[in-house]
């Protein structure tokens, strides 16, 4: 197996089933929110209550998908394309795109502040950056290590450098070819 040429899946996971269950409580709130609107506009004569209903519908229903939905990215290497995945319950959408020009991959912290501006605290994203000035973060975490460990992998996947880019002002390209592909 060429190992450069298989696919690769960067996915959230599952949700844990306390986001799973206020989920299925939000979109059972919008349901009933919808059937009452609905009873309203065409059983009854409060269509202008049932469109004041409408922000609370649609308020429940995205926090129905904030806490359903999962976001994975796929890369056919092969054929040189990916797609950013949603999956909510058994639907899912995604279209594939192909990949563009991939010049290097960058590990990035990105330094996290309160309301008051005081810094709390890293998460390191890794982008995939491409035709000269564009990118895409394709994961992020909290610890440095698993970050740095994806971006190395799929520095190699693409064969593409990688830039290490955690320390602000001291940005630095990484040799890593001959420890992870045992050269």
């Amino acid at each position: 197996m060429d190992f450069k040429k298989t696919n690769v899946i960067i996915s959230e996971g599952q949700r844990p089933f306390w986001q799973v269950a206020l989920a299925a409580l939000f979109f059972t709130v919008t349901l009933v929110q919808l059937g009452y609107a609905l009873w309203e506009t065409f059983l009854g004569n409060g269509f202008w209550e049932a469109v004041a209903l409408l922000d609370t519908i649609l308020a429940t229903f995205g926090l129905g998908l904030k806490f359903s939905m999962v976001t994975s990215i796929h890369f056919d290497i092969a054929k040189r394309r990916y797609k950013k995945q949603y999956t909510i319950g058994p639907v899912k959408y995604g279209k594939w795109e192909y990949l563009p020009n991939i010049e290097y991959i960058c590990v990035f912290a990105q330094g996290l502040s309160d309301s008051d501006g005081d810094r709390v605290g890293v998460i390191y994203d890794v982008n995939v950056w491409h035709d000269t000035s564009k990118h895409f973060t394709i994961y992020s975490s909290e610890e440095l290590e698993p970050a740095y460990e994806m971006a190395k992998y799929m520095a190699l996947k693409l064969e593409v450098d990688l830039l290490d880019a955690t320390i602000p002002n001291d940005k630095k390209w990484v040799e890593f070819y001959k420890d992870v592909a045992g050269e």
